[in-house]
C-alpha cells in the first residue's frame, strides 16, 4: 500500500520573490506572526521576573470576556481575537499585516472622523502576490509557517507564554483562539465566564 500523501507548510528554506508596488524586488523567506489580544503584555517582564504560568492566569483574567463584551454578537466568551503578520523568520524587510486576515471589527467613531482613509491595509496594499523563488508557484498563505514562540530561560518572544504553557499555536491565519478551550485541554487555570 503506498504512503498517504497530504498538503504540507512549506518547508522551512522555502523562499519567495516579494515585489513591491514601486517595483524593488527581494527574496526572502515568509512566514506568519499570530499575536493574541494583550499577549503583549509580556513586554513589561521578562522571563526570570514571572514564569509562563503566572502571565498566562493575569492574561487569561484580563482578555477572556472582551471580545465578547465588546461585540456579543460576533464573539463568545471565551475568544480572543488573533491579529497576524506576514514576516520573515529572521528580522528583514517584510513586516505587514497579513492580507486575508479577518480583522476585529471596524470602530464606527474611527470611520466617522477619517471616512475611507480608515479601511485597514495588509501586505497585498504595498506588495504584489509572492511567488516561489525557484518554481514560480504563487503563494498559498494557508501553508506558511506560523513562527514558534516560547518564554523561559532562554528564550523571551512576546506573547511566548501561550505556546509555552499550552505546547499550541493556531493554525495559519485563524481569527480566533477560544482560552477556556485551550486552558482546560493543557490543565491550566481558566476563568469562569458564567
Amino acid at each position: 500500500m503506498a504512503p498517504k500523501t497530504t498538503t504540507q507548510p512549506f518547508p522551512p528554506g522555502t523562499e519567495w520573490t516579494v515585489t513591491a508596488r514601486n517595483g524593488y524586488t527581494q527574496t526572502t523567506e515568509l512566514c506568519l506572526y499570530a499575536e493574541p489580544n494583550y499577549s503583549t503584555i509580556t513586554d513589561d517582564y521578562a522571563p526570570d521576573e514571572i514564569s509562563a504560568h503566572e502571565l498566562w492566569r493575569i492574561w487569561v483574567d484580563k482578555v477572556a470576556g472582551k471580545a465578547h463584551e465588546r461585540w456579543p454578537d460576533l464573539y463568545r466568551p471565551g475568544e480572543v481575537t488573533i491579529s497576524w503578520t506576514l514576516t520573515a523568520p529572521s528580522p528583514g524587510n517584510v513586516f505587514e499585516a497579513a492580507p486575508h486576515a479577518r480583522h476585529e471589527p471596524t470602530d464606527p467613531e474611527l470611520v466617522r472622523l477619517f471616512g475611507r482613509a480608515y479601511e485597514p491595509e495588509d501586505f497585498l496594499t504595498h506588495f504584489r502576490v509572492p511567488t516561489n523563488a525557484d518554481t514560480g508557484e504563487r503563494i498559498n498563505w494557508l501553508r506558511l509557517p506560523v513562527l514558534d514562540r516560547g518564554w523561559n530561560a532562554t528564550t523571551a518572544d512576546s506573547g511566548g507564554f501561550i505556546q509555552e504553557v499550552t505546547g499550541w499555536k493556531p493554525s495559519p491565519l485563524q481569527p480566533t483562539m477560544d482560552v477556556v478551550q485551550l486552558g482546560r485541554a493543557a490543565g491550566l487555570y481558566v476563568p469562569d465566564l458564567g
